[in-house]
């Protein structure tokens, strides 16, 4: 008898990464910004996890600090990353088709998230 070729178990998850960062140059100081938002694909090959990261939108922008507003200069100099539900996801998908901004200051409905300051 043949042996079955097992199908690999795969699992979706979906995330949603924001960075702020402020640094001085010429004496003066700016906020950059960066935003993704990512489906990961695992599966299990040959006895080990591969993960499959997919870029689903990406933006980036930096303005001057003086130009940001209160509700942004108080965010944590920091990445965060926010592991979300799929519909969290869509939702977010499709703000960031009509206001992209918004998402550089919004914390989402997540399951769990992570936060890593940076080094200075």
């Amino acid at each position: 008898m043949k042996k079955m070729e097992q199908l690999p178990q795969q699992s979706v998850g979906y995330y949603f990464f924001r960075s702020k960062d402020v640094h001085v140059e010429n004496g003066s100081a700016f906020i950059t910004f960066f935003v993704r938002l990512t489906r990961e694909t695992s599966f299990r090959k040959e006895g080990k996890v591969q993960t499959q990261v997919q870029s689903v939108w990406v933006d980036i922008d930096e303005v001057m600090f003086g130009h940001a507003s209160e509700k942004v200069r108080a965010l944590p100099d920091c990445m965060q990353r926010y592991e979300l539900t799929q519909s969290v996801f869509y939702n977010l998908y499709e703000l960031s088709n009509s206001c992209p901004e918004e998402l550089f200051c919004i914390t989402p409905y997540h399951r769990k998230s992570t936060r890593k300051k940076f080094i200075t």
